[in-house]
């Protein structure tokens, strides 16, 4: 893709990865399976139109990371992409302090943005498409209040038995252009880069992406201290150890 002419921006600060989420045929079943074998615990959930979600934080006082559950709720993008790809990563979600600023680095390096929604204060959003590079939907979110807190749905979740916690660490992805990722996560979203034999360490103060040049781009998991051996496989994506 060739990059459309840029206009002058600072290197933006204040921009973090805050979770990555997985497209999931029953969220409450996984939930419970991640509190069981990984000790991972509920923070937020919500009831949408086309889909419901569920964020847990896998980790203990060492570290760890945010990671969401989608379900459908009823027809829309969620049904279509479980039919498309079935159960697996769907989008990496970072929140930024100006949304409207983030959404015109992004457009400079002539990638497309959608679903623009700046009406509430709580939640703005809009979303990059993925492209051949990274096959990914990239999530850039504004929020200046508290998300709901209290169980609704996923409340059974809680009731499972809750496992020895275990540690979430880096997002793998697989990119087929490592200048463009630098690009998009490095100099429009703020990451910290540091170049790898074969990739690209992405980091961010609650989060990291570990890039490798790949023909085959998208997310492919997730580091794991601890947890069951081998991990846990949502679709063709390992919570656990990642090669």
């Amino acid at each position: 893709m060739t990059a459309s002419p840029t206009r002058a921006h600072a290197h933006p600060a204040g921009v973090d990865l805050d979770h990555t989420a997985y497209a999931v045929h029953d969220a409450l079943a996984w939930a419970r399976r991640l509190r069981s074998e990984l000790g991972a615990v509920p923070v937020v959930g919500e009831t949408l139109a086309e889909f419901r979600y569920l964020q847990l934080r896998v980790g203990d006082d060492e570290g760890g990371a945010t990671l969401e559950l989608l379900e459908p709720a009823g027809p829309g993008f969620l049904t279509r992409f479980l039919e498309r790809h079935g159960e697996g990563p769907h989008h990496l979600t970072f929140t930024v302090p100006d949304l409207r600023e983030a959404v015109g680095r992004v457009r400079d390096l002539g990638l497309k943005v959608v679903g623009e929604s700046y009406g509430d204060p709580v939640w703005q959003e809009a979303f990059v498409v993925p492209d051949s590079v990274h096959a990914t939907v990239v999530q850039l979110a504004q929020t200046e209040g508290d998300l709901p807190d209290e169980p609704g749905w996923w409340a059974p979740a809680v009731d499972a038995p809750l496992g020895a916690p275990a540690r979430l660490g880096a997002t793998h992805l697989g990119s087929t252009d490592l200048a463009a990722t630098q690009r998009l996560f490095g100099d429009a979203l703020g990451a910290g880069v540091e170049p790898t034999p074969d990739g690209l360490v992405l980091r961010w103060p609650s989060g990291s992406v570990v890039v490798r040049r790949s023909d085959r781009p998208g997310v492919t998991g997730m580091a794991l201290a601890g947890g069951p051996p081998g991990g846990v496989a949502i679709g063709a994506a390992r919570i656990g150890p990642v090669g």
